[in-house]
């Protein structure tokens, strides 16, 4: 199965943008940016990562803790700066992560 990876990126540019806007409405511009350097770091894996998915060399669980696997490596600068506490940043990033591994899993039957 052949996936569109410009469109996926599109469809989760758009997904953390609505999350930042839903969640954190007072930073939704650090939220936004932050949520954008998850997906710019994470591109070129996400990109392998859903290949293989979708060719069936991995299974969604694999394609999942690849993913999540990340998420103790990256930092949310814009919104530590912003001053949010600790346990907000660490809520929208979960969620950032969730959207991500979501929106790519519920593209494969």
């Amino acid at each position: 199965m052949a996936i569109n990876f410009k469109n996926v990126l599109a469809t989760l540019k758009q997904g953390i943008t609505d999350l930042a806007a839903t969640t954190l409405k007072q930073y939704i511009i650090a939220a936004t940016a932050d949520g954008q350097a998850i997906l710019n770091e994470l591109s070129d894996d996400l990109k392998t990562w859903t290949k293989q998915l979708a060719s069936g060399a991995i299974s969604k669980d694999d394609f999942s803790d690849l993913v999540l696997g990340q998420a103790d490596e990256i930092k949310m600068i814009a919104l530590k700066q912003a001053g949010l506490a600790e346990v907000s940043v660490d809520q929208f990033k979960s969620g950032v992560f969730n959207l991500i591994v979501n929106t790519v899993v519920g593209l494969i039957p």
